[in-house]
């Protein structure tokens, strides 16, 4: 039986990516007394990072079509029952949200690149994880939205520290929370794989800090937060990776294929 995605479809368009002095100048304001650690908005740490989405550019985005959710412990145990890999952690801890419609998490992003070379040969069509600007377009298309919901923070659209959840939800838990095409979690409840690594944008500032001291400078991103971090990674914008503390192991991905054939394309 070929796995059930639900495929979202984006349209071409320009896309709005990174942030603007404005964009920034919001997110700091808002975020710099709420922080997990506050420390960071005091010593100026967290707006150092806000300049790793600067300047905001508007790329054109062919056609493309993406799960409407991040891939869930279902369907990830599906992979690892039929190649022998071994279980990630979303499916052997309950106590931070084990349920089959849960997402997978735990992977890093050579597991994400092989789940895909095995889903597109179950689906024959190629798939892999999504670019960091396709991610973002999916988020908010054209618009320049703080949140994949809108622009104002609302602890009740997401799963993150703020909602005080403390575990995974259902990938299709939070509706109000939908982003601008109508995809789940794009927000909150884990950490997105995005097949792009950091760089500066064009016209930007390099920004060194504890990622690049400890990942390099090429790093491959993460979107989108966590249920266990704060809303200020919700940020479409933000751009994140993978620190080696473990809070920050709740890491999943979604789909993409620019296929249209042989797909089933939901709404």
């Amino acid at each position: 039986m070929k796995p059930d995605i639900n495929w979202i479809q984006i349209p071409s368009g320009y896309a709005t990516i990174g942030s603007n002095e404005e964009d920034m100048k919001k997110a700091s304001e808002y975020w710099k007394d709420k922080l997990l650690n506050p420390t960071y908005g005091r010593e100026k740490k967290f707006q150092k990072w806000l300049y790793k989405e600067f300047p905001s550019y508007q790329p054109y985005i062919n056609e493309f079509f993406i799960s409407d959710t991040v891939v869930s412990n279902e369907l990830y145990q599906s992979y690892c029952d039929e190649t022998g890999q071994t279980y990630p952690e979303s499916l052997t801890n309950e106590e931070l949200g084990g349920g089959k419609d849960h997402p997978a998490w735990g992977m890093d992003i050579e597991e994400a690149f092989s789940f895909c070379q095995w889903l597109s040969g179950k689906l024959g069509v190629d798939v892999s994880i999504p670019t960091e600007e396709e991610w973002e377009y999916a988020a908010r298309g054209n618009t320049r939205n703080q949140y994949p919901w809108g622009d104002e923070f609302d602890p009740s659209y997401c799963n993150t520290h703020e909602s005080n959840i403390e575990k995974t939800t259902p990938v299709r838990h939070y509706e109000k929370g939908r982003s601008l095409f109508g995809l789940y979690d794009m927000g909150g409840n884990v950490e997105e794989w995005v097949n792009t690594k950091y760089h500066v944008y064009e016209g930007g500032i390099e920004v060194v800090d504890d990622l690049t001291e400890t990942l390099g400078s090429d790093y491959y991103i993460l979107k989108g937060g966590s249920f266990a971090r704060g809303g200020d990674l919700c940020r479409v914008a933000r751009r994140h990776g993978k620190h080696p503390d473990p809070v920050f192991r709740f890491t999943g991905f979604r789909l993409v294929t620019r296929q249209k054939q042989h797909i089933k394309v939901g709404v």
